[in-house]
Protein backbone atom coordinates (compact mmCIF):
# COMPACT_ATOMS: atom_id res chain seq x y z
CA UNK A 1 0.00 0.00 0.00
CA UNK A 2 1.36 3.41 -1.00
CA UNK A 3 1.72 6.30 1.43
CA UNK A 4 -1.25 8.15 -0.11
CA UNK A 5 -3.43 5.04 0.01
CA UNK A 6 -2.45 4.47 3.64
CA UNK A 7 -3.62 7.99 4.51
CA UNK A 8 -6.79 7.63 2.42
CA UNK A 9 -7.90 4.17 3.59
CA UNK A 10 -6.46 3.98 7.11
CA UNK A 11 -5.80 7.40 8.63
CA UNK A 12 -8.72 9.42 7.23
CA UNK A 13 -11.36 6.78 8.17
CA UNK A 14 -9.77 6.59 11.64
CA UNK A 15 -9.98 10.36 12.15
CA UNK A 16 -13.47 10.77 10.69
CA UNK A 17 -15.18 7.64 12.01
CA UNK A 18 -15.95 6.55 8.45
CA UNK A 19 -15.67 2.90 9.45
CA UNK A 20 -18.18 3.37 12.29
CA UNK A 21 -21.12 4.61 10.23
CA UNK A 22 -23.62 5.90 11.16
CA UNK A 23 -21.59 6.96 14.23
CA UNK A 24 -19.18 9.17 12.30
CA UNK A 25 -17.25 12.04 13.90
CA UNK A 26 -17.91 15.72 13.40
CA UNK A 27 -14.79 15.82 11.19
CA UNK A 28 -16.62 13.68 8.61
CA UNK A 29 -17.88 15.49 5.50
CA UNK A 30 -21.19 13.56 5.78
CA UNK A 31 -21.60 13.98 9.55
CA UNK A 32 -24.88 15.89 9.21
CA UNK A 33 -26.48 13.30 6.95
CA UNK A 34 -25.34 10.35 9.04
CA UNK A 35 -26.62 12.02 12.18
CA UNK A 36 -30.10 12.23 10.65
CA UNK A 37 -29.96 8.66 9.33
CA UNK A 38 -28.98 7.41 12.79
CA UNK A 39 -31.92 9.24 14.40
CA UNK A 40 -34.33 7.79 11.85
CA UNK A 41 -33.18 4.17 12.13
CA UNK A 42 -33.56 4.38 15.91
CA UNK A 43 -37.13 5.64 15.49
CA UNK A 44 -37.78 2.80 13.04
CA UNK A 45 -36.66 -0.04 15.31
CA UNK A 46 -40.16 -0.77 16.73
CA UNK A 47 -41.45 -1.40 13.20
CA UNK A 48 -38.64 -3.73 12.08
CA UNK A 49 -39.43 -7.40 12.70
CA UNK A 50 -39.27 -10.97 11.48
CA UNK A 51 -37.31 -11.82 8.37
CA UNK A 52 -35.56 -8.65 7.18
CA UNK A 53 -33.96 -7.90 3.81
CA UNK A 54 -31.47 -5.02 3.67
CA UNK A 55 -31.29 -4.20 -0.04
CA UNK A 56 -28.30 -2.23 -1.28
CA UNK A 57 -26.84 -2.85 2.14
CA UNK A 58 -23.25 -1.78 1.49
CA UNK A 59 -21.51 -1.86 4.88
CA UNK A 60 -24.84 -2.73 6.59
CA UNK A 61 -24.57 0.28 8.94
CA UNK A 62 -27.97 -0.33 10.57
CA UNK A 63 -27.55 -4.05 11.23
CA UNK A 64 -26.32 -3.60 14.79
CA UNK A 65 -29.43 -1.59 15.71
CA UNK A 66 -32.00 -4.13 14.55
CA UNK A 67 -30.57 -7.61 15.22
CA UNK A 68 -32.42 -7.95 18.53
CA UNK A 69 -35.74 -7.19 16.80
CA UNK A 70 -35.58 -9.63 13.92
CA UNK A 71 -35.46 -13.38 13.29
CA UNK A 72 -33.20 -13.28 10.22
CA UNK A 73 -31.10 -10.62 8.48
CA UNK A 74 -30.35 -10.95 4.77
CA UNK A 75 -27.95 -8.54 3.09
CA UNK A 76 -28.58 -7.97 -0.62
CA UNK A 77 -26.47 -5.95 -3.03
CA UNK A 78 -25.38 -5.94 -6.63
CA UNK A 79 -21.81 -7.15 -7.05
CA UNK A 80 -20.49 -4.47 -9.40
CA UNK A 81 -22.16 -1.63 -7.44
CA UNK A 82 -20.92 -3.05 -4.15
CA UNK A 83 -17.37 -3.20 -5.48
CA UNK A 84 -17.62 0.32 -6.85
CA UNK A 85 -19.03 1.91 -3.71
CA UNK A 86 -18.16 -0.38 -0.79
CA UNK A 87 -14.93 -2.15 -1.69
CA UNK A 88 -13.82 -2.21 1.96
CA UNK A 89 -17.04 -3.85 3.19
CA UNK A 90 -16.69 -7.27 4.80
CA UNK A 91 -20.45 -7.86 4.84
CA UNK A 92 -21.52 -11.11 3.16
CA UNK A 93 -24.35 -10.40 0.76
CA UNK A 94 -26.54 -12.05 -1.84
CA UNK A 95 -25.61 -10.70 -5.25
CA UNK A 96 -28.95 -9.78 -6.81
CA UNK A 97 -30.64 -7.13 -8.92
CA UNK A 98 -33.39 -5.33 -7.00
CA UNK A 99 -35.53 -5.41 -10.15
CA UNK A 100 -35.41 -9.25 -10.19
CA UNK A 101 -35.09 -10.43 -6.60
CA UNK A 102 -34.44 -14.20 -6.23
CA UNK A 103 -37.14 -14.70 -3.58
CA UNK A 104 -40.66 -16.05 -3.58
CA UNK A 105 -43.71 -13.87 -3.07
CA UNK A 106 -44.40 -12.83 0.53
CA UNK A 107 -40.89 -13.77 1.74
CA UNK A 108 -40.11 -10.88 4.10
CA UNK A 109 -41.65 -9.09 7.03
CA UNK A 110 -39.38 -6.06 6.59
CA UNK A 111 -37.36 -4.52 3.78
CA UNK A 112 -34.77 -1.81 4.37
CA UNK A 113 -34.00 0.37 1.35
CA UNK A 114 -31.98 3.40 2.44
CA UNK A 115 -30.23 5.76 0.03
CA UNK A 116 -30.58 3.19 -2.75
CA UNK A 117 -33.60 4.04 -4.91
CA UNK A 118 -31.85 6.99 -6.56
CA UNK A 119 -29.22 4.55 -7.86
CA UNK A 120 -31.73 2.28 -9.63
CA UNK A 121 -32.27 2.89 -13.34
CA UNK A 122 -35.91 1.78 -13.00
CA UNK A 123 -36.99 2.59 -9.42
CA UNK A 124 -40.63 1.79 -10.14
CA UNK A 125 -39.81 -1.78 -11.14
CA UNK A 126 -37.77 -2.00 -7.93
CA UNK A 127 -40.78 -0.94 -5.86
CA UNK A 128 -42.93 -3.56 -7.59
CA UNK A 129 -40.40 -6.23 -6.62
CA UNK A 130 -40.25 -5.04 -3.04
CA UNK A 131 -44.02 -5.12 -2.80
CA UNK A 132 -44.00 -8.65 -4.25
CA UNK A 133 -41.53 -10.07 -1.70
CA UNK A 134 -43.11 -8.31 1.31
CA UNK A 135 -45.74 -10.16 3.31
CA UNK A 136 -49.19 -8.75 3.94
CA UNK A 137 -48.79 -5.70 6.20
CA UNK A 138 -45.03 -5.92 5.73
CA UNK A 139 -42.85 -2.89 6.47
CA UNK A 140 -40.64 -0.96 4.06
CA UNK A 141 -38.04 1.39 5.53
CA UNK A 142 -37.21 3.82 2.73
CA UNK A 143 -34.90 6.82 2.51
CA UNK A 144 -34.08 8.88 -0.57
CA UNK A 145 -32.35 12.18 -1.36
CA UNK A 146 -34.09 15.36 -2.45
CA UNK A 147 -31.51 18.20 -2.51
CA UNK A 148 -28.17 16.45 -2.72
CA UNK A 149 -25.10 16.43 -4.92
CA UNK A 150 -24.39 13.75 -7.51
CA UNK A 151 -22.73 10.80 -5.78
CA UNK A 152 -21.56 7.28 -6.58
CA UNK A 153 -21.45 8.36 -10.21
CA UNK A 154 -22.29 7.12 -12.76
CA UNK A 155 -24.91 5.22 -10.73
CA UNK A 156 -26.94 8.27 -9.69
CA UNK A 157 -30.22 8.55 -11.60
CA UNK A 158 -33.03 10.18 -9.59
CA UNK A 159 -34.14 12.66 -6.93
CA UNK A 160 -37.49 12.54 -5.12
CA UNK A 161 -39.57 15.42 -3.75
CA UNK A 162 -41.88 15.03 -0.76
CA UNK A 163 -44.96 15.23 -2.96
CA UNK A 164 -43.60 12.86 -5.56
CA UNK A 165 -42.83 10.33 -2.84
CA UNK A 166 -46.31 10.56 -1.39
CA UNK A 167 -47.83 10.06 -4.83
CA UNK A 168 -45.59 7.04 -5.46
CA UNK A 169 -46.61 5.52 -2.12
CA UNK A 170 -50.26 6.03 -3.01
CA UNK A 171 -49.84 4.46 -6.46
CA UNK A 172 -48.05 1.39 -5.07
CA UNK A 173 -50.37 0.91 -2.09
CA UNK A 174 -47.83 1.78 0.59
CA UNK A 175 -49.36 3.40 3.65
CA UNK A 176 -47.12 6.06 5.22
CA UNK A 177 -46.76 5.34 8.94
CA UNK A 178 -44.04 7.94 9.53
CA UNK A 179 -42.43 10.60 7.34
CA UNK A 180 -39.14 12.14 8.53
CA UNK A 181 -37.42 15.25 7.23
CA UNK A 182 -33.73 14.43 7.52
CA UNK A 183 -32.32 17.84 8.20
CA UNK A 184 -33.19 21.17 6.69
CA UNK A 185 -31.29 24.07 5.12
CA UNK A 186 -28.23 23.64 7.37
CA UNK A 187 -27.69 20.00 6.48
CA UNK A 188 -28.45 20.71 2.81
CA UNK A 189 -26.04 23.63 2.39
CA UNK A 190 -23.12 22.45 4.46
CA UNK A 191 -23.20 18.85 3.23
CA UNK A 192 -22.89 20.18 -0.32
CA UNK A 193 -20.16 22.65 0.67
CA UNK A 194 -18.20 19.91 2.44
CA UNK A 195 -18.50 17.68 -0.61
CA UNK A 196 -17.37 20.51 -2.88
CA UNK A 197 -14.32 21.27 -0.74
CA UNK A 198 -13.35 17.60 -0.63
CA UNK A 199 -13.79 17.17 -4.39
CA UNK A 200 -11.66 20.23 -5.20
CA UNK A 201 -8.95 19.27 -2.71
CA UNK A 202 -8.88 15.74 -4.14
CA UNK A 203 -7.50 17.04 -7.42
CA UNK A 204 -4.13 16.98 -5.65
CA UNK A 205 -4.21 13.97 -3.32
CA UNK A 206 -0.66 14.50 -2.07
CA UNK A 207 -1.50 18.00 -0.91
CA UNK A 208 -4.90 16.91 0.43
CA UNK A 209 -3.51 14.00 2.43
CA UNK A 210 -0.64 15.98 3.97
CA UNK A 211 -0.60 19.76 4.44
CA UNK A 212 -4.32 20.36 3.88
CA UNK A 213 -5.72 17.50 5.95
CA UNK A 214 -5.80 19.19 9.40
CA UNK A 215 -7.35 22.31 7.87
CA UNK A 216 -9.97 20.23 6.05
CA UNK A 217 -11.01 18.50 9.26
CA UNK A 218 -11.25 21.87 11.01
CA UNK A 219 -13.37 23.32 8.20
CA UNK A 220 -15.68 20.30 8.13
CA UNK A 221 -16.12 20.46 11.91
CA UNK A 222 -17.04 24.16 11.77
CA UNK A 223 -19.40 23.63 8.83
CA UNK A 224 -21.12 20.73 10.57
CA UNK A 225 -21.67 22.81 13.70
CA UNK A 226 -23.09 25.65 11.61
CA UNK A 227 -25.33 23.17 9.83
CA UNK A 228 -26.73 21.94 13.14
CA UNK A 229 -27.48 25.51 14.18
CA UNK A 230 -29.14 26.46 10.88
CA UNK A 231 -31.26 23.31 11.00
CA UNK A 232 -33.02 24.79 14.04
CA UNK A 233 -35.01 26.73 11.43
CA UNK A 234 -37.20 23.94 10.06
CA UNK A 235 -37.61 24.87 6.41
CA UNK A 236 -39.21 21.72 4.98
CA UNK A 237 -38.71 22.78 1.37
CA UNK A 238 -34.93 22.66 1.84
CA UNK A 239 -34.57 19.08 3.04
CA UNK A 240 -31.66 16.99 1.74
CA UNK A 241 -33.20 13.56 2.44
CA UNK A 242 -36.50 11.93 3.40
CA UNK A 243 -37.03 8.81 5.52
CA UNK A 244 -40.31 6.91 5.34
CA UNK A 245 -41.73 4.04 7.33
CA UNK A 246 -44.28 2.33 5.08
CA UNK A 247 -46.74 -0.55 5.38
CA UNK A 248 -47.69 -2.47 2.29
CA UNK A 249 -51.39 -2.92 1.61
CA UNK A 250 -52.16 -6.20 -0.11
Amino acid sequence: MSFLDFISFKIIPLLTGENKKPNVYITNINFLNWLQLKKSIKKSIPYIKGKCADIGSGHSPYKKYILNNIEEYISIDKGNIHTHMFSSSKEKFIDADIKELPFENNSFDTVILTQVLEHIDNPFKALEEIKRVLKKDGILILSVPFIYQAHATPYDFYRFSEYGLKEICKNYDFKILEFHYQGYLGTTIFSIINGFIWEVSSKNKLLRNTILLPFLFFIFSCNNLLGLLLDKIKLKNYCPNFWLILKVNK
